[in-house]
């Protein structure tokens, strides 16, 4: 009489060597291999007299085609005999056998040697389950099943680890980027701001005592210009590296958000009226307190105000904002009158280093960083930032923090 093992999986599965020769049990719920591996037991020694050849033809199958699906072989044990369907795979050199005497078993058996995390089991099953889902094919398609299968697989581990190894590539080159762009940017502000500080002193003596020619105070002037503008590249340098490393930080203060926005609107006020263009403001009666980093956040609605000034034409107008939204959230919003945005570019104004096909209108420059750092500032808050824009008619850029 069979003996079965009441735990399931119900089953048999081992391992033989191409002739057969028993290496492994992994699990065997009739206890019919329980012969010591020592003594050479082979896997046909549990099998009835007249399956014996057909289970030579089985093993020679595996070792061929390197796997065969559903062999049904005679399973014997004193004097009961019971047709068993056997399936293999060739694994690493050797033959990995799996037997059940009810194909209707056969799933719940895989799957609970499945989860003794059995490698070489969890390959046989995938295979298996896909012959499973087409019982017209037969056994001399089993090796092209197989190899398309195998071939797939080992395709994606390639492509995985080539894909790792240039992801672990790139991040290195990312953060020695950064590491270098912060050191020259540190080394580069220092000489810029004496500049800076110096061509300011000239100009405010030339004010007071009139020391330079028209020609020569142009000079100076344009000196201060260049260098402001390099000093904010550079400013913005630090701030892309910083926040693309990882360590931008918040000091979160609780803000009156219309008082802030007055704040930074009367900073821009002065660089809007020599182009004519007046900045209204609309903001709720009511205090609206949000938890934000004033610094930081003052850098995003300063890159949004200033944007607006400089691609808007003369004698425009600009309008700062709230909006109270129903989830308890607020959405800033910066609305101009300017040339507006070419619907296929709006993707790119987040894009670091990215320039756009609109200029500014008195020739300002702008380094390609400002909005980008916008966005991760106020994603950083938990927010997010969007923009709307019609050539012709304007843009408005939106802010929405929590």
């Amino acid at each position: 009489m069979i003996k079965q093992n009441q735990n399931v999986p119900k089953g048999i599965a081992i391992v033989v060597n191409d002739n057969g020769i028993l290496q492994k049990v992994i699990h065997d719920s009739y206890d019919l291999f329980t012969f010591n591996i020592d003594d050479q037991a082979t896997f046909v020694d549990g099998l009835d007299s007249d399956s014996i050849s057909k289970a030579y033809q089985f093993l020679e199958r595996i070792k061929t085609n390197e796997v065969a699906y559903n062999w049904g072989l005679h399973v014997t044990n004193d004097d009961e005999t019971i047709l068993f369907g056997f399936s293999g795979i060739r694994i690493d050199g050797e033959n990995l056998l799996i037997g059940t005497d009810n194909p209707d078993d056969t799933e719940q058996f895989l799957n609970g040697l499945m989860e003794m995390n059995n490698e070489s089991v969890n390959r046989l099953r995938a295979y298996m389950k896909e012959q499973q889902e087409k019982p017209g094919e037969s056994k001399e398609d089993e090796w092209g099943m197989y190899d398309e299968m195998s071939g797939l697989n080992n395709e994606l581990a390639n492509m995985q680890r080539k894909l790792t190894k240039r992801t672990a590539e790139l991040e290195k080159l990312n953060e020695l980027k950064n590491q270098m762009l912060g050191m020259a940017a540190h080394d580069l502000r220092n000489p810029l701001t004496l500049i800076q500080n110096y061509s300011n002193f000239l100009i405010e003596d030339h004010e007071e005592k009139n020391m330079f020619t028209d020609d020569q105070f142009q000079l100076v002037k344009e000196i201060k210009e260049s260098s402001e503008y390099m000093v904010r590249i550079i400013e913005d340098m630090l701030d892309i590296s910083a926040i693309e490393s990882g360590s931008i930080n918040l000091e979160k203060n609780d803000e009156n958000i219309g008082e802030f926005i007055e704040r930074v609107v009367s900073l821009n006020r002065p660089t809007a009226t020599k182009k004519n263009i007046s900045i209204i403001t609309n903001l709720p009666d009511k205090s609206v307190v949000k938890a934000i980093d004033a610094y930081k956040f003052q850098q995003v609605l300063d890159n949004l105000i200033s944007n607006a000034i400089k691609y808007s034409q003369l004698q425009t107008e600009i309008e700062v904002g709230i909006c109270e939204e129903s989830d308890g959230a607020i959405t800033i919003y910066v609305d101009d009158e300017g040339q507006g945005i070419p619907e296929e570019e709006l993707d790119d104004l987040f894009v670091p280093f990215a320039k756009i096909s609109v200029e500014a209108t008195a020739g300002e420059k702008s380094t390609g960083l400002g909005l980008a750092i916008a966005k991760k500032i106020v994603e950083a808050h938990g927010g997010n930032i969007q923009v709307e824009s019609k050539v012709g008619e304007g843009s408005t850029f939106f802010v929405k923090v929590p």
